[in-house]
């Protein structure tokens, strides 16, 4: 598992596979990996890890690290990862003392016996075979458990009456299903694989009809490619592997729609408000194969390892995509599911959000129509990323609410959204309105952008990207130094770095934002580009009604319509007299406005994948009986 290429250094190698299942990769982006696997590495073997805290759940980081340890050379994290369970006697009697249950210590329980397993004690490494065995003689879930004593508010068997975990959030589902397979595989527990690879064919192919139902978490999108690794590496079924390889380039895909240098841009279901860049698990593990950032020496994620060791690779044309290296600006439409749509298998599941990704040559801007959460929710409705030299990228992130700590979604709070808002873009120009004459206004952005005002107009001005937020009928949009003291400083900042602007507003039944973005390529210069926002035209004479127009005065002279609507279909967006077709982005799993075809095409329910991207072209179905295919090429045409 460890090697070294033609300078001596440190290399990490996968199990060995058929070239049939992989994607190809060139030499130079192997290169990059690798040095970036030993970056990694070396931050993670200076961590001390709490080796023998494994009550419950509690290796879901330890595992990971200790693994990450073993392959940077430190022994004692072989001897850690084969420490007892603290229930093992309890919990885990009928397992041979192995924890099977917890679905974020099987995931790490996964890889450490299939790839790990000739540096575990041989005593040890049968006894995780013998507890395979009896964990799936059946069907672990709901299988009654001698330790139940009656429905808790816990989650483990104590509680929930099971031999796994039955938590079924998509990450987690993932872990377990994955686990399951391939464990009553090893243990030729042939009636529960089998029960098992009908399931993972079942969410495949809802996966590429539909789309993920935990979609683009910033928090969980990591959590879910860890356990497709383990299966794609160690599964022994030729169909199985595929099917996991269709899932991991369907999963790197979405990642590289919204992955920017070292950022993760939104909307993103299960926001978790994470500072930017590098926050939570969507881009920390992307960025081990996406790269285009500075280097990163900490707060790592404790999965980065399943990527490390795993023989996958992204396809090239998704590289490229995620570098962002394609002809721009372009706009690319996407539709996303109901969130159990993937794990129950609901392949004919119809959308629930439309969402609109702009990608500028320095930017890019992600927003939902139907806004950010209300109250209890977690999707953010808008978010916009962009170049920062020193950082790789910084976010511009808002909220029509009072807490700057929940300017991405309430994550489950109240309080925080002060009514239902609703958001129409076109191009570069956004208009967001909340339901809510009076609503505060919250904005984040890192202090290292400048912050003006002319006339009535907030100008920041990052390193390549300018924006303009001109206030509808709100109060100016102005620093709030009490709040960024509240939010940058302190032993635990929220968004350390970041400062604070706010708003109230001052109407009767709407207010909100006009949103302008600018860059080099589109208005020349700042002086410009503040002379051509102010020159604007913006009509606020039906806000009451929730009317808004605001014509660009640009080069390109767009004027951008918003109507308010209740529902996504009710919204008017109306982009130069022409309005916006909600029945036809819903045919758009991820598409384009004028056709189904550009750097990502992938109908609505039709079970097909297409990115074009950097002069790559990568294309993957999986057919109603779960047959996959793929292929890579050469697109027809380089990028401008």
């Amino acid at each position: 598992m460890r090697g070294k290429d033609a300078e001596g250094n440190l290399i990490i190698v996968p199990k060995p596979m058929e070239a049939r299942f992989k994607n190809p990769i060139s030499a130079a982006d192997e290169v990059v990996f690798q040095s970036r696997a030993r970056a990694i590495l070396a931050a993670q073997s200076q961590m001390k890890v709490a080796a023998g805290n494994t009550y419950f759940e509690n290796e879901k980081r330890t595992y990971g690290y200790l693994m990450a340890q073993i392959l940077a050379g430190r022994e004692q994290a072989i001897r850690d990862i084969q420490l007892e369970d603290a229930q093992a006697k309890e919990w885990h009697r009928e397992t041979a003392g192995i924890d099977f249950f917890a679905a974020f210590t099987i995931k790490h329980q996964t890889r450490k016996y299939f790839y790990f397993g000739d540096l575990l004690e041989p005593e040890y490494r049968a006894r995780m075979l013998q507890g395979a065995k009896s964990w799936t003689v059946e069907d672990p879930l709901r299988r009654p458990h001698y330790a139940f004593k009656g429905p808790g508010g816990g989650w483990g068997p104590s509680e929930k009456n099971s031999w796994v975990d039955v938590r079924s959030t998509e990450n987690l589902y993932l872990m377990r299903v994955t686990s399951v397979y391939l464990f009553a595989e090893a243990a030729e527990s042939k009636a529960v694989a089998a029960k098992y690879k009908d399931e993972i064919k079942r969410y495949a192919v809802a996966l590429y009809r539909v789309g993920m139902g935990e979609w683009d978490s910033e928090n969980y999108h990591g959590h879910s490619l860890a356990p497709l690794c383990n299966l794609y590496d160690f599964a022994q079924d030729d169909e199985v592997r595929l099917l996991a390889k269709a899932c991991l380039d369907w999963m790197f895909t979405a990642g590289a729609v919204k992955y920017y240098r070292g950022a993760f841009n939104g909307p993103t279901k299960r926001d978790y408000n994470h500072p930017q860049p590098f926050g939570g698990s969507a881009a920390n593990m992307l960025s081990v194969h996406f790269g285009d950032c500075p280097a990163k020496d900490k707060d790592w994620e404790s999965d980065e390892v399943h990527l490390i060791t795993s023989n996958y690779r992204p396809p090239p044309a998704v590289l490229q995509l995620a570098r962002k290296n394609f002809a721009k600006p372009v706009e690319l439409l996407s539709s996303k599911p109901p969130y159990s749509a993937t794990t129950s298998g609901y392949s004919k599941a119809q959308p629930e959000y439309a969402e609109t990704q702009y990608f500028g040559h320095s930017f890019q801007m992600g927003l939902l129509p139907t806004g950010t959460s209300e109250d209890g929710g977690d999707v953010n409705g808008f978010k916009l990323v962009m170049y920062d030299g020193p950082s790789g990228a910084i976010a511009l992130q808002g909220v029509p609410g009072p807490d700057p700590k929940y300017c991405g979604s309430p994550k489950y709070e109240k309080g925080k959204v002060a009514g239902p808002n609703r958001v129409s873009q076109y191009g570069n120009l956004a208009i967001w309105l909340v339901q809510n004459g009076k609503a505060p206004w919250s904005w984040v952005v890192p202090k290292t952008v400048k912050v003006t005002t002319k006339d009535d107009v907030t100008f920041l001005q990052a390193e390549r990207t300018w924006i303009a937020l001109r206030p509808i009928g709100t109060s100016q949009i102005e620093i709030n130094e009490p709040l960024t003291k509240d939010i940058s400083d302190g032993d635990k900042p929220a968004f350390p770095g970041h400062q604070v602007l706010t708003a109230t507003g001052n109407a009767k039944e709407f207010c909100g934002v006009a949103i302008e973005v600018g860059e080099k390529e589109s208005h020349g210069s700042f002086v410009d580009f503040q002379k051509q926002v102010l020159a604007a035209e913006v009509d606020v004479s039906k806000l009451d009604e929730g009317v808004v127009q605001y014509k660009a005065a640009d080069r390109d002279k767009k004027w951008l319509g918003m109507n308010w609507g209740d529902r996504t279909r009710g919204l008017g967006v109306w982009r130069n007299g022409k309005r916006h077709d909600w029945a036809a982005h819903a045919k758009l799993l991820y598409g384009s406005e004028q056709s189904e075809t550009g750097i990502v095409s992938s109908p609505w329910g039709e079970g097909r994948l297409n990115v074009n991207a950097g002069g790559e072209s990568f294309t993957c179905s999986v057919s109603e009986d779960g047959k996959v295919s793929f292929r890579n090429e050469p697109a027809a045409s380089k990028p401008r």
